[in-house]
């Protein structure tokens, strides 16, 4: 159905692979016979971890409001090879409480990640009163709190859980560094992956420089991940509609 959300992918691919048994001299077997041995192929389990704003902020200067109404299911199956398997894709975002139009979109977005199978892990604004130099007096600013440590963790655990082989960080952030270096050392086998948002690959060139592998997500990569205009659950209801703010600037 056009615009639903797609259905679980399934384990691992399985092969049939032939194995010949020669005929004995002077056996009682007259022809050849073919056996056929059912085989498992390993597949890379695969997880995908998404810094929303770090993200959301790459995407906001290319101009391209299109690029917000993004699919992060269809982005990540875009990193797996022959023997990945999509393991969890989760969205790492905190709500903007104090924007009611900013809010509906938000969770719009929200609901259309989590029809796809997206997880969503909420953090928290909380307000501040400092100095703002631009006015030269005390603003009120509303800063992003947990985002970064809530995916710390969840790779973590992850990793401590046998959950996941390759780990696939969507972020610029330097922060990350020190969970890049625990989880090489802890756990040599699991590679840890940054894919930086794009127009981030300067602001991540320390990230990337202690990851397994890196590389930086392209805008045109990003048009080919988009969400329906509606996106229609398994029994063909509205989950969530584009808001307009979300739509292509007109030719």
């Amino acid at each position: 159905m056009r615009g639903a959300a797609p259905k679980a992918r399934k384990g691992p691919t399985r092969r049939f692979s032939p194995f010949f048994r020669r005929p004995q001299p002077g056996g009682e077997m007259a022809n050849c016979i073919w056996l056929i041995r059912e085989m498992t192929t390993p597949m890379s389990r695969t997880s995908y971890y998404v810094d929303g704003f770090n993200l959301y902020h790459a995407i906001k200067p290319l101009a391209r409001p299109e690029l917000k109404w993004l699919n992060l299911h269809a982005l990540a199956t875009s990193f797996l090879g022959a023997d990945d398997r999509l393991a969890e894709v989760t969205y790492f975002t905190a709500m903007l409480m104090w924007n009611a139009e900013k809010c509906r979109r938000h969770q719009a977005y929200m609901d259309a990640l989590s029809a796809y199978g997206v997880t969503v892990v909420e953090s928290k604004f909380i307000k501040s009163n400092r100095f703002c130099r631009q006015y030269k007096r005390y603003c009120n600013f509303h800063e992003e709190k947990q985002t970064d440590v809530a995916l710390a963790v969840k790779v973590l655990r992850d990793a401590h859980r046998g959950l996941v082989e390759r780990a696939i960080l969507v972020t610029a952030d330097s922060d990350q560094i020190p969970l890049i270096r625990e989880i090489r050392e802890s756990f040599p086998t699991l590679s840890v992956e940054i894919a930086a948002p794009p127009g981030r690959m300067r602001e991540a060139r320390e990230l990337c420089s202690v990851a397994s592998r890196f590389s930086e997500i392209s805008a045109g990569r990003l048009r080919t991940c988009l969400l329906p205009r509606n996106v229609l659950d398994e029994h063909g209801r509205t989950v969530a509609v584009c808001p307009a703010r979300y739509l292509p600037n007109p030719a």
